[in-house]
């Protein structure tokens, strides 16, 4: 018996070769992340257009990271560039394999014609949905996706599209917006320097940055090129008066609040380092256009986004006010705006889409269009008070918490 066992174990294929057997991928094995036994970096053939195979292929960039395939699958969703392998918390937390998918038309996973006309979510998806058929011939024992952001509203759509191919949704500060430029955000974040009593601090602070910008730009100018960083798509001008009035959002998107910026300097060079300091150093300059050019067109198309309340400070403005938004036009692409897509999305989650979690930051502007769903639909929502749009994951959640939402999840995976 025990000879019949080992003989049997000796004959059963390796991982590497149970992948090798997937049809129209490549692999090349990579270094080992920790509790993994493999690692692998995959490039996944995918069609352009999934509803007309004919119009071409291309080829879709995926790390797995493989333990056992007697344990789950965690399906990690990016929303944009995968530059690595990184490993979701909760594929620890849950002891899983993972599935790490760059978004189509970022990073390498860009066909070689860029036709924007196929970017939208249902291919994007059906993405997901190729590579989660192929792989479940090798993973069986419960699959979960989880994404932030961009990514869990990605891994959220997919849900909706194929509801049973995924036995859990974990959407971390997920937002479903249903119009396309939205100043509301500012409203709610108006209500958090004013909850920190800064809000007229913050005011002048952005009406100081805009009077003084002449003589604030040429630090901006040498911060740049400095970094190597170009800026001919839109000008110094015009990028300086984004950041300005980027301010109030990236502060609690990625901050603790109006209360840690130094409002007492007055000179160019100290309004330029508070203002670098509290966008952590993010300008729209031409790398970032080239980085996530398609976020902007999903963003102008289907998305939504969030946009400047540029009426408050009209009379300091220099730019024409449609430049002076957080996503632009690609040149040369026509595009137009639905929301009917995410508007049925939203009534759906709300409503009656089981199985998923939400996890947002209370000072999150994007918690502001969380999904909270009804009773009696099988999904919980999670708010988690005083943090920001980077702190949903598992070391910032309470112990009673944490507990909780990992047995919803395991719960629905067996």
């Amino acid at each position: 018996m025990a000879l019949f066992i080992c003989l049997n174990l000796i004959a059963q294929p390796s991982i590497t070769e149970r992948i090798s057997k997937i049809d129209n991928i490549a692999i090349a094995e990579i270094s080992t992340k920790d509790g993994f036994s493999k690692c692998f970096e995959i490039m996944f053939r995918q069609p352009v257009n999934h509803s007309d195979t004919s119009e071409g292929f291309f080829y879709q960039k995926m790390y797995l990271s493989h333990k056992s395939i007697d344990k789950p699958m965690v399906l990690n969703v990016n929303g944009y560039v995968s530059s690595s392998n990184r490993i979701s918390d909760w594929t620890h937390s849950l002891d899983a394999n993972q599935i790490y998918v760059e978004h189509r038309y970022f990073g390498e996973s860009k066909p070689k014609k860029m036709n924007y006309e196929h970017l939208n979510m249902l291919n994007s998806v059906s993405d997901l949905h190729c590579i989660k058929m192929a792989f479940s011939q090798i993973y069986q024992n419960g699959w979960v996706s989880v994404g932030v952001s961009k990514g869990g509203l990605t891994a959220l759509s997919y849900k909706y599209f194929y509801p049973d191919d995924i036995d859990a949704t974990i959407a971390l500060s997920t937002s479903v917006k249903t119009s396309e430029c939205d100043s509301s955000f500012f409203n709610f974040i108006d209500s958090l320097n004013s909850n920190q009593g800064c809000k007229d601090e913050l005011d002048s602070f952005q009406r100081l940055l805009l009077k003084e910008k002449d003589n604030i730009i040429p630090y901006l100018n040498d911060y740049l090129i400095q970094r190597g960083k170009s800026f001919d798509h839109l000008g110094l001008t015009t990028i300086y008066e984004i950041a300005v009035l980027e301010i109030p959002f990236s502060i609690w998107q990625n901050g603790k609040g109006c209360q840690t910026i130094d409002f007492s300097v007055y000179d160019p060079k100290s309004l330029f380092n508070e203002m670098r300091k509290s966008l952590n150093g993010w300008f729209m300059t031409d790398e970032v256009f080239t980085r996530i050019n398609s976020y902007h067109i999903q963003a102008l198309t289907e998305l939504g986004y969030y946009c400047y309340p540029v009426t408050r400070f009209s009379n300091l403005l220099e730019s024409d006010f449609e430049k002076l938004t957080p996503v632009h036009p690609i040149e040369g692409v026509k595009i137009s705006y639905s929301n009917e897509l995410m508007t049925q999305i939203k009534k759906w989650a709300i409503t009656k889409g089981n199985r998923v979690i939400y996890i947002s930051g209370g000072n999150d502007p994007y918690s502001k269009y969380r999904i909270v769903p009804l009773e009696g639909v099988n999904a919980k929502s999670f708010l988690l008070e005083g943090k920001n749009h980077n702190e949903v994951y598992n070391y910032y959640i309470d112990s009673a918490t944490y507990d909780e939402i990992k047995s919803l999840i395991i719960n629905w995976i067996e």
